[in-house]
């Protein structure tokens, strides 16, 4: 019986034809092609937006912060004694509470740890105490990482003399020192005037939560030192972070006011920077100190303009309130300063209480530690300043 064979490369049933195999090939990588193409030039695609997506995830994991845990639980460290804070540009502040041999234990296992990852230490700081010593890291690492490290070592051996008595009387004395939270040596000058004193910092300041901690270990009051906008402006500093404008929508107001609010840990008040413009406008203020209350916060008017209506709205809303009388460092000499420090006594005297604002340059903090003992010869109590709200 005759049969007959199929010559070479005919399609025979059942088996698919090389061209078609060789038509679906080409068609899948011209689709890949065409993907990659889209995603390269930032338009739809599917494959690549994946994996890129994918990427940038595990880009995005906070290795330093990691590190910093595992190596503080490894030292038996407790997690209360650790406070953790994002600032607005993402940069993770640690805050950590340890024994000084904890420290240089932990100190030499992060620096071999951080190693690894191609991080570094760009910068260390060193504040002393009596009772404390604080040691400010700063690190970066790898596609912009960064965070900053506030270790707070107790001493071994802590002075046995008692602090000063407070003196028992009915006129009290407050002051406040604004603009903190840019500088470590500031608010540990500011500790060792060993005196109640109310520290107020800005919420974008580099150092603002740093400060806020030291000085809450240190048995000092923090408020929040909101931005106002100024009627003229000197120097552009309308332009500083988290200042609140009158252009501004109510929306955009409480948004900011609400965001620089968040920045600074354990505030429980408020005052001015700057503001002789907002100050004086009465809808400006009520949108502000609505949320002021919403917070349970009291508020201080650093009176920059003599038309602001700033605590008056204040007390209709029946939010405690007091206002500032003295600016002790408007000019910044000793002599200016001391003559001021005086006049604020001599009013808290005359008055049964006064507050006064000022700075922490070098010079008005010298003249406070020198002369802050005066309160006894004008027989005044010096207090926080949340004591005189009313």
């Amino acid at each position: 019986m005759q049969t007959s064979s199929s010559p070479k490369g005919k399609y025979t049933p059942g088996s698919p034809p090389l061209f078609y195999i060789i038509f679906i090939l080409v068609g899948l990588f011209s689709a890949l092609g065409l993907d990659y193409v889209a995603w390269k030039k930032g338009e739809k695609s599917y494959l690549f937006y994946a994996l890129a997506r994918k990427e940038k995830v595990t880009a995005k994991k906070d290795v330093l912060s990691d590190i910093i845990l595992s190596n503080v639980s490894a030292n038996n460290i407790p997690p209360g004694s650790i406070n953790q804070f994002r600032d607005s540009e993402g940069i993770n502040h640690f805050m950590i509470d340890l024994s000084f041999e904890q420290y240089i234990s932990l100190e030499s296992l992060l620096k071999e740890e951080l190693q690894k990852v191609d991080a570094s230490i760009i910068k260390k700081e060193e504040q002393k105490l009596e009772e404390k010593n604080y040691y400010l890291w700063e690190v970066k690492g790898k596609k912009k990482q960064r965070l900053t490290i506030l270790f707070s070592c107790l001493k071994e051996r802590l002075k046995t003399e008692e602090k000063p008595s407070i003196i028992v009387s009915k006129n009290k004395v407050a002051i406040i020192i604004d603009d903190m939270g840019q500088s470590l040596k500031a608010i540990n000058d500011i500790c060792s005037i060993n005196q109640p004193i109310t520290v107020a910092i800005l919420p974008y300041s580099p150092l603002a939560s740093e400060t806020a901690v030291i000085a809450r270990q240190n048995n000092l009051e923090v408020i929040l030192h909101i931005p106002m906008e100024s009627i003229n402006n000197l120097e552009g500093n309308n332009s500083v972070e988290g200042i609140i404008l009158s252009k501004m929508s109510e929306e955009e107001i409480i948004e900011t006011l609400e965001k620089g609010l968040d920045q600074v840990p354990f505030i429980i008040g408020v005052n001015n920077h700057m503001g002789s413009k907002i100050t004086a406008d009465k809808n400006l203020m009520r949108i502000i100190l609505e949320r002021i209350k919403l917070r349970n916060l009291f508020f201080i008017d650093s009176r920059t303009t003599g038309k602001t209506v700033a605590y008056n709205v204040a007390r209709s809303l029946k939010i405690p309130t007091a206002s500032r009388q003295v600016f002790l460092d408007a000019e910044v000499n000793e002599g200016y300063i001391e003559r001021k420090l005086h006049e604020l006594f001599r009013l808290a005297r005359k008055n049964g209480k006064a507050i006064g604002i000022c700075h922490p340059f070098e010079e008005t903090l010298k003249v406070l530690k020198e002369n802050f003992l005066l309160v006894e010869k004008y027989n005044l109590q010096p207090v926080f300043v949340s004591q005189l709200v009313e």
